[in-house]
């Protein structure tokens, strides 16, 4: 590993380890508590546990990172559409004020997403879902208690994304909405962190036949255990 790489590596750990010492609320240390009992029953049966989260810095830096490709495809598909089509969009104050409130809402829907297809997959249903909100990144999340498959997981992960923001993205090249477009890049960009997720999980080698994913209680991300 090189030195470029090597520092990469040390300040997501550095901000990781610093976003894990924040303060937890009763409902986190609750899910803390029922998820390190889980993790001693799977240990006691023979489990590893490999350790699959990110941390929320490095979460936003890669959306980004992956979500700039995609939009700017999307972005070319749109504006060739606006060479021989009007256009319609929102301009001014009122439009400002719309996406404002339209973005904020959006944010907590994208965490609903996640629960939706969540719980289609947990036995308890809605029962495994929980919800929260890391206050010092203004951070809503979604986390789910039970075991889930790996397809099962990367459905509930990206749905958010193609449903928030590569429908209205879609839309906009069919309309000439820019409004629509602008929503439905920045919710591409809010599901940066979800694709870095994904991908981490994708590239995971449990190295054994029997391998359990469950979400992390508080953090961004998921925990393997793997025999």
């Amino acid at each position: 590993m090189d030195k470029k790489a090597t520092k990469k590596e040390e300040w997501k750990a550095q901000t990781k380890e610093q976003e894990n010492r924040r303060p937890l609320t009763k409902a986190e240390q609750l899910r803390k508590e029922r998820f390190e009992a889980q993790k001693a029953e799977l240990e006691a049966q023979g489990y590893r546990t490999e350790d699959l989260t990110i941390g929320l810095v490095y979460a936003n830096v890669m959306a980004i990172v992956l979500g700039l490709p995609v939009v700017i495809i999307l972005g070319i598909c749109f504006f060739l559409r606006l060479n021989y089509a009007p256009v319609n969009g929102e301009a001014g104050l009122y439009g400002f004020l719309l996406f404002c409130v339209v973005f904020v809402i959006l944010i907590f829907v994208h965490e609903l997403i996640h629960g939706i297809f969540w719980s289609i997959s947990a036995k308890n249903r809605w029962k495994s879902i929980s919800f929260g909100f890391i206050a010092k990144y203004l951070t809503p999340y979604c986390t789910c208690s039970e075991p889930l498959g790996k397809i099962q997981y990367i459905v509930g992960a990206v749905m958010p994304t193609i449903i928030l923001g590569i429908f209205p993205a879609l839309a906009a090249i069919a309309t000439g909405s820019v409004f629509l477009f602008v929503i439905g890049a920045v919710m591409i960009f809010a599901g940066g962190g979800d694709l870095t997720i994904i991908l981490k999980l994708l590239r995971h080698k449990s190295g054994g036949n029997d391998t359990i994913y469950i979400d992390h209680p508080y953090q961004a991300g998921l925990v393997a255990f793997c025999r």
